[in-house]
């Protein structure tokens, strides 16, 4: 293996709570890529998992080291750990109902995808997510009282989404531009900004983590950017209905849905909850974690990991520790698993492609999710859902929620019902015979 023909050491991606940390040294410096749900997760067992302790003060929360922690030198390419998750307002069974992604609008997108003529996420379907989640941003602003009083959920949803209309109607409601939803602020909060030096990178982010926890801490309903981030998480049965089973055409699905909405709607909405955002603030605070900055890059050279970011003068780091701290995606093509290997070398199952544009995921029908061959042949008594179809089915790695309909349920359900028919289907058939 590359890495330790060199003495290094790699850790795949995994689930953390498997990988044995155990090597890695107190005081090491040791890199992370990645700074989703498995970064907290990891940095968690290398702080509280060594003894280490979080005390809450009247200055917040410090972190008082046990001394066997390593030091984590992380990053990514957007370079900033996943939004904070609002405090729940919502309760158990509490959602979102969709404004624009209706079930009439559901079901016309899915009769375009029937007839042929596939859909264009970035535009037809993003200006309706991004309407809906910008409506929700203004509302809980404006306060619900006040928005149902003046009649603002219809009166902006009608307007012209980044019209002059749209932008005249809010100066009207008197909001500052200031305040006004920003998708280039949300997707790149340091902007053009250029730092001069680490501190100077080091000094920004803690203020913006910080005012990731002041946001959190107004909840997902009654603050008004959690509460619009929460829209997206919301909106996921809704997004897959539509772009399920060739929903998107080949170039859009690419481009578009696992290019650049998938990532963006992990960042925004399905981060850690506050406490971790605060921890992480105690844990930068008292030296056991950096964050190298934006485009964090690592490459092998002289016998160690070495990485940086270049957005960040003098941010070079060497360590002969690389944690991939982020779950191994789901890709036929390349699986691991013996049986799903067997079925696809023996031409048994087949890669799901649109228009020439292979996915990755396990091919199945549209109906009953049986899987198909490489000929194009659906087997009868032979289903799949979940992960493995990730690509024709849209973030399949997403749990069912309470008081939802979920598509992963209705999914199982749908196999269920299918194996059990397949099921009494052989037993007829084999009565007839005298078996």
């Amino acid at each position: 293996m590359f890495a330790e023909r060199r003495g290094l050491r790699y850790f795949t991606p995994s689930n953390p709570a498997d990988v044995n940390l155990s090597p890695i040294a107190p005081g090491e410096p040791i890199l992370l890529r990645g700074l989703g749900l498995n970064f907290f997760d990891y940095i968690a067992l290398l702080s509280t998992g060594r003894g280490g302790r979080f005390i809450r003060t009247s200055h917040g929360l410090r972190y008082h080291p046990s001394g066997k922690e390593p030091h984590i030198y992380a990053g990514s390419r957007r370079g900033i750990p996943y939004h904070a998750r609002g405090d729940n307002e919502k309760g158990a069974f509490g959602r979102h109902l969709p404004l624009a992604l209706t079930n009439e609008v559901i079901t016309g997108f899915r009769k375009k995808a029937r007839s042929g003529q596939a859909s264009n996420f970035k535009a037809e379907i993003w200006p309706l997510i991004s309407k809906e989640i910008e409506a929700v941003y203004y509302e809980a602003w404006l306060g619900q009282d006040k928005a149902e009083a003046i009649g603002f959920r219809s009166n902006f949803l009608g307007i012209k989404q980044g019209s002059l209309e749209e932008a005249d109607y809010l100066e009207e409601l008197c909001i500052p531009k200031t305040e006004r939803w920003d998708w280039g602020r949300i997707m790149r909060p340091y902007g053009d900004r250029k730092f001069s030096t680490a501190q100077d990178w080091h000094d920004w982010l803690l203020a913006y983590l910080r005012e990731d926890v002041k946001q959190a801490l107004f909840g997902n309903v009654k603050g008004p950017l959690k509460a619009a981030l929460d829209v997206m998480r919301d909106l996921r049965n809704e997004i897959r209905l539509i772009v399920d089973h060739n929903g998107l055409s080949g170039e859009s699905y690419r481009d578009d849905s696992d290019g650049w909405y998938t990532p963006l709607n992990a960042f925004l909405s399905i981060g850690p909850p506050r406490e971790r955002i605060e921890q992480l603030i105690a844990l930068i605070e008292a030296g056991v974690v950096d964050i190298l900055g934006p485009g964090f890059q690592v490459h092998a050279e002289d016998w160690a990991w070495v990485a940086h970011s270049p957005e960040i003068p003098n941010s070079t780091v060497r360590a002969i520790t690389l944690i991939e701290a982020r779950l191994q995606g789901s890709d036929l093509r390349r699986t691991a698993d013996e049986l799903l290997a067997h079925l696809l070398h023996t031409g048994q199952c087949r890669p799901h492609a649109i228009e020439g544009y292979e996915t990755g995921g396990l091919d199945v029908t549209a109906d009953r999710y049986c899987v198909i061959d490489t000929h194009g042949r659906p087997h009868q008594q032979r289903f799949a859902v979940g992960v493995p179809t990730e690509g024709v089915h849209w973030v399949t790695a997403a749990g069912a929620r309470p008081g939802v309909n979920s598509v992963t349920l209705t999914d199982t359900d749908v196999v269920a019902r299918a194996a059990l028919g397949a099921v009494v289907g052989l037993g007829a058939t084999s009565s007839k015979k005298g078996i």
